[in-house]
């Protein structure tokens, strides 16, 4: 029995999987995915139609729709970024409207049919490293790459060996492989999906800080490249008819390309301290509650307007120049270049970007370049291995992603489904190999702080009294935000000149501010700061140093961790080798299980790393009346009285503030 929506067939009955009141031996084979659609298959109306398990309440409806503007920001300013540097890497072959595509079309079908809907979708900066990786891997080996690509991403689904079929010249060709065994899939069947659940803090806190390393330092190198190196100013174009001074113009230029680089540093700087601070407006006494939980939710859309705004100032206008975002001139679902959106995957088949190798080549290559590429059947086995660097990615950024969206700090009431939720994301990636588009997984920071949009947020000030904490509870568990952010993202193939208006500065600015918040409630950043805190003051801070454990043992643990940090960060920006980095992701998980315990007692393991409690699918939440709020823990000592200070956690104003909004 369930208590949103009642009593439900059990789906073991459904498949057959059950008899005479236990199950067969062969139920040990998709047993965990049939568990997940059992337990979320009847709350799939509930996902639709209420906003707190029972109702549809408008307080809820206002919460949807501040989400979804905010997850569409988060996802949309990324991916023009990431078309903007897959079009750079694979010479023109994939672009924004693959990544568009790509982001808008998979969020569409996961919000459709995926067990946790509060996990956003789309593709990822190591997915663009990876794909950057596999194009020059391509030409190394000779291959046509979306072909080639498309391998990758049916290997990366594909456990048994397509059967063959013979062309005109009796040349073996794999034909598509439609009965083939998905590796996403196998993997969800057969239970490889609990490992997930010995993904600890340990790893979590190390890949979460990578992510948002990452995204701030693209944004840094965006910003001030052109200012310290020098990078982009040199004119290299033709000079206007009349110039007789060829010296004293590309001067003028270079001064005008470095105004520009500074104009949109400040255009950056202002867009990233509006956004933290509208992030943070509840802890502001200005205003009423509910206009401070109008300005949170709706920080990054009021910011990037603000800006963008500015930026149309005519000093400010001809300053910035031509630094805004760049987007393709054709809307509409046309590719980067002329070529059908489905991708021609059988031996034989000839490149279909020879035409833009050709015309992008120089004089002295181009008729090397006559003879178009065409994909063999070593090359066809030789994308197994990038394959399974991509599955290995996936299982780690994919699961991470949707732990972090179902965090206990979020308090959710309804049950995850991690191997419901990697079959469909198998399936997914199956399709956009057959279409020449790059595959997407779970997104880092945008997942957690979708599901944080989603929260009432409150303030609760710490034990110690040095500052505030968030707390979260009746997080609107619904569908209808990340389907309308991926439809809006899919839509916006046909507006991007109206995407065209955004100076890069204020995208770079949005940047920073998705990778600081992505530090929010990672101790691992807490951790990093106490190690430079005035020690008399660090005793006040640590609250996951229980009384077996000595400072320099966090400093330890901390280091390791900032070190893996390190490692990944490297590797990833290593050419060619890059394609290996999910492998040293992969390896958080076995460092935590083997090695920590060697180095720290099971007490101070505990402390820094504690266990998590039982999966949500293991739990029956107990049934909550429509209005009451569950049970928050209080911000005071044990025996102190809730009198002096500011004390904003579990007062009546924000609570009554939130009814009334």
């Amino acid at each position: 029995r369930n208590r949103f929506c009642g009593a439900s067939k059990p789906v073991w009955r459904v498949l057959g999987m059950e008899k005479k009141g236990r199950r067969r031996r062969c139920s040990a084979v998709g047993k965990d995915v049939a568990a997940d659609l059992n337990g979320r298959i009847p709350l799939y109306k509930s996902d639709w139609l209420t906003t707190d398990g029972r109702h549809c309440r408008r307080s809820g409806v206002f919460k949807i729709a501040s989400a979804s503007l905010f997850s569409y920001i988060s996802s949309i300013l990324p991916a023009i970024v990431i078309g903007n540097i897959l079009d750079d890497q694979t010479d023109g072959q994939l672009g924004l409207p693959e990544v568009l595509i790509s982001t808008g079309g998979m969020g569409v079908v996961w919000a459709l049919v995926g067990g946790q809907p509060l996990c956003i979708i789309g593709v990822t900066m190591p997915v663009a490293i990876f794909t950057s990786v596999c194009y020059k891997l391509a030409e190394a080996l000779d291959a046509p790459f979306l072909p080639w690509l498309g391998w990758v991403c049916i290997f990366s689904g594909a456990r048994r060996t397509p059967r063959t079929r013979y062309s005109a010249d009796l040349t073996p060709a794999p034909s598509f492989p439609a009965h083939a065994g998905l590796m996403h899939i196998a993997l969800a069947i057969f239970g490889a999906v609990h490992f997930v659940n010995k993904t600890t803090a340990f790893s979590c806190e190390i890949f979460g800080f990578f992510i948002s390393v990452t995204y701030i330092w693209d944004a840094l190198v965006a910003l001030l490249d052109p200012i310290i190196t020098g990078k982009d100013l040199d004119f290299d174009g033709t000079y206007p008819p009349g110039t007789n001074d060829t010296v004293a113009y590309d001067e003028l230029y270079k001064t005008q390309q470095r105004g520009s680089a500074f104009t949109n540093l400040a255009l950056a700087g202002g867009t990233y301290v509006l956004c933290m601070a509208f992030h943070r407006a509840q802890r502001w006494r200005l205003f009423t509650p509910g206009v401070r939980v109008l300005l949170a939710d709706y920080a990054a859309a009021l910011s990037l307007g603000f800006l963008t705004a500015l930026s149309y100032i005519p000093v400010v206008d001809d300053a910035i120049g031509d630094k805004r975002l760049d987007v393709p001139d054709d809307n509409g679902l046309n590719p980067s270049f002329d070529r059908s959106w489905p991708v021609d995957l059988s031996a034989g088949a000839e490149d279909p970007a020879a035409e833009l190798i050709v015309e992008s080549a120089s004089n002295a290559t181009a008729a090397a370049l006559e003879e178009p590429l065409v994909l063999e059947a070593w090359q066809i086995a030789a994308s197994i291995l990038p394959a399974l660097m991509l599955t290995a990615l996936f299982f780690f950024d994919h699961n991470v992603s949707s732990k972090l969206a179902q965090d206990p700090k979020f308090h959710l009431q309804k049950p995850s489904a991690y191997h419901w939720d990697f079959s469909v994301l198998g399936l997914e990636v199956l399709l956009v190999g057959l279409f020449g588009v790059p595959p997407g997984n779970g997104l880092i920071p945008q997942a957690p702080l979708h599901t944080r949009a989603l929260a009432t947020v409150e303030l609760q000030e710490r034990a110690s009294g040095s500052g505030h904490k968030e707390t979260f509870h009746s997080v609107v568990e619904t569908r209808w935000s990340n389907l309308i952010q991926s439809t809006a993202v899919l839509c916006s193939v046909f507006a991007l000149p109206a995407i065209a208006v955004i100076p890069q500065g204020c995208l770079d600015g949005v940047f920073l501010f998705l990778g600081m918040a992505g530090f929010d409630g990672n101790e691992l950043w807490e951790r990093m700061w106490l190690m430079i805190t005035q020690p008399s003051l660090r005793a006040r801070e640590l609250r996951f140093m229980g009384a077996d454990t000595r400072y320099s043992r966090v400093q330890l643990y901390t280091a390791i961790q900032l070190a893996f940090v390190v490692l990944v960060f490297v590797l990833a920006k290593l050419p060619y080798i890059a394609v290996a980095f999910p492998l040293l992701i992969a390896v958080l998980i076995p460092c935590r299980i083997y090695w920590l315990p060697r180095l720290f007692t099971p007490a101070e393991l505990d402390a820094l790393d504690p266990p998590e409690p039982p999966p949500d699918s293991a739990r029956e939440p107990e049934p909550m009346s429509p209005r009451a709020e569950p049970a928050r823990p209080s911000p005071w000592p044990d025996g102190a009285a809730e009198g002096g200070g500011l004390h904003l956690g579990g007062s009546s104003t924000l609570s009554e503030a939130h009814q009334a909004l």
